[in-house]
């Protein structure tokens, strides 16, 4: 049952006017009062007399029409009669104004609907919604606050608190957006703080470092990338090992061309896995395996054998023999009686090239973290796979501040990320504890192409994480101050917007046509909203809820070095 309406949305203090003018999308209305200088205050209320952005309620038979002020203008043959220097008697402005019809509240079973049953009528009053009525006709809550996720408070009513059950904001996932200095990383940490309180579960994915400040009971940091600064550093440093990358994630990095080497780095790859199950058939004291007049019946019987294995996502091998296992590839296939023939000259050489990618991959500072971790680095599944079983925990924060962008390390290590948590989510890990996993500047991570035209790979992890995850209990929160570079179908997919200053016209399209509530007239406004002011839209609401977000209890670091920066020169 829906909770009872905690106003009279009628009252005659709040008259701004009539209708004189009706359309399939709008009306036209008689502001009389709109050019009163100052608001009143009726009930501890601010009651203004009508201006653009307010909410305003319509009295039509049997239920109350929402609807917002969009423009108002004075006639042409009144538009001089508001001048302060012109003294004519008693002349009087005559304001009129467009209202955008948003839904409706039926007064007799107090639901609300996107749609108008009854369309309003020449003459019709007009109020100014309480913020009360406006709450819930937009969003009615269930059960008790204490299970709710605070956001803010209504624009323009600092007392009139927004407050949504987690299933409204997670339940199809979450996309926060806006432009530089908007507040989106506020709102993406007061939302990371509030699964927090809950005892929820989010993995933050952090490129820049910026969440650092993050403090709450139950929350975990690690830095993937990067190194100890001497022994007194006591930061948890992890790595995301090679092995847990696909062959085209390899590919990907190494770039072989087609011709020779990509048919040889695959079977050196494949090599290095079988000996690493059958430790027998490797050369003695390594992982590499012979092929040089070696009997071929051993090897293709163990390639039978372990076929499942091989193929297995995170399949081990020893990348460090790569190098040499890439030249153990190049022999002639035929030899005598069932056996592999002499070294090819021609491959070999074709090689030489690659493998010198290898070993400056291998020897690489920036991609430690990768080919070859640290001893006290911990593999990142691993401490993963603890934060989901450990109770105690409900922040896993991932910062990649130091992860090296060369070679799109950062691109191609964040999707086999979000490629480990969708494996996971497929065999059943999250649907006793759904995890959340926020990505922060997700415009670098969806759906973009990386690598060389000859192996170039698709990051579509978190694409896929958005269009079946949320089956599996993995929902995703997306943040980014570019929508445009977000594929339309992933957006689709999200059922909650938290969508702060955008000024961008393709931005604020692309959103209009991924919401699905979200119109042109509404999207006017976001180029004028404040610091920290953002719609919500979605939440199962029937429009767009504009809110001042609550500022998080811990403030994103860059925002403060910056503030620190210009206040002590």
């Amino acid at each position: 049952m829906p909770e009872a309406i905690p106003c009279y949305p009628f009252e005659r203090s709040r008259y701004l006017g009539s209708v004189s003018r009706v359309t399939p999308l709008g009306v036209r209305v008689n502001f009389p009062f709109a050019t009163e200088v100052a608001p009143s205050q009726y009930a501890g209320h601010r009651v203004t007399r009508g201006q653009v952005g307010e909410f305003v309620v319509i009295e039509s038979y049997g239920s109350a029409i929402i609807g917002r002020i969009t423009e108002i203008q004075l006639p042409d043959r009144d538009r001089l009669s508001v001048e302060p220097e012109r003294n004519e008697g008693e002349e009087l402005a005559n304001p009129i104004g467009t209202i955008r019809l948003l839904g409706s509240v039926d007064l007799n079973s107090s639901l609300s609907s996107r749609g108008i049953g009854e369309a309003p009528r020449v003459g019709d009053y007009v109020y100014l919604a309480h913020p009360d009525f406006v709450r819930y006709a937009i969003v009615t809550t269930q059960g008790t606050r204490d299970g709710l996720v605070d956001l803010g408070h209504l624009s323009g009513a600092p007392e009139t608190r927004i407050a949504l059950p987690p299933i409204s904001i997670f339940g199809r996932h979450c996309a926060v957006l806006g432009s530089t200095g908007g507040g989106k990383s506020w709102s993406t940490a007061r939302l990371v703080e509030e699964v927090a309180r809950r005892k929820g579960k989010v993995i933050l994915l952090d490129p820049t470092g910026e969440y650092q400040t993050l403090d709450e009971e139950g929350v975990v940091h690690v830095h993937l990338g990067g190194g100890r600064d001497g022994a007194e550093d006591k930061r948890n440093f992890v790595s995301f090992p090679y092995h847990h990358l696909t062959e085209m994630d390899l590919f990907a990095f190494l770039q072989p061309s087609p011709g020779v080497q990509a048919p040889k780095l695959r079977d050196a790859i494949q090599s290095l896995k079988l000996t690493f199950l059958e430790p027998g058939l490797a050369e003695p004291g390594s992982s590499r395996l012979i092929k040089r007049f070696k009997e071929k019946r051993p090897i293709n019987t163990a390639l039978v054998k372990h076929d499942k294995a091989l193929h297995a996502p995170s399949a081990r091998f020893d990348i460090e023999d790569l190098v040499l296992q890439v030249f153990n590839e190049c022999v002639h296939p035929q030899g005598a009686d069932g056996h592999w023939g002499d070294r090819h000259p021609q491959s070999y050489d074709s090689c030489v090239t690659l493998c010198m990618r290898i070993a400056t991959h291998l020897k690489s500072a920036h991609l430690a973290p990768v080919f070859a971790p640290p001893a006290y680095m911990t593999d990142l599944t691993e401490v993963i796979t603890r934060f989901i079983d450990d109770p105690g925990t409900s922040v896993l924060r991932v910062s990649m501040r130091y992860l090296a962008f060369e070679h799109h390390t950062r691109e191609l290590v964040v999707n086999a990320i979000g490629r480990y948590l969708l494996g996971q989510a497929r065999n059943g890990k999250f649907q006793k504890t759904p995890l959340v996993v926020a990505i922060d500047e997700a415009h670098q991570f969806l759906s973009k192409s990386v690598g060389d035209d000859n192996n170039r790979i698709l990051l579509d992890a978190f694409g896929l994480i958005a269009k079946e995850g949320r089956k599996y209990g993995l929902n995703c929160l997306l943040a980014t101050q570019r929508p445009r570079d977000i594929p339309e179908d992933v957006l689709s997919q999200i059922g909650m917007f938290v969508v702060h200053r955008l000024i961008n016209e393709r931005d604020q399209a692309v959103v209009i046509n991924a919401s699905g509530i979200l119109d042109a007239t509404t999207a006017a406004f976001l180029p004028s909203l404040r610091d920290g002011e953002a719609l919500i839209v979605g939440a199962d609401s029937i429009m767009p809820l504009p809110i001042m977000m609550t500022a998080p209890r811990h403030r994103p670091r860059l925002e403060q070095d910056v503030e620190r920066t210009w206040m002590n020169p």
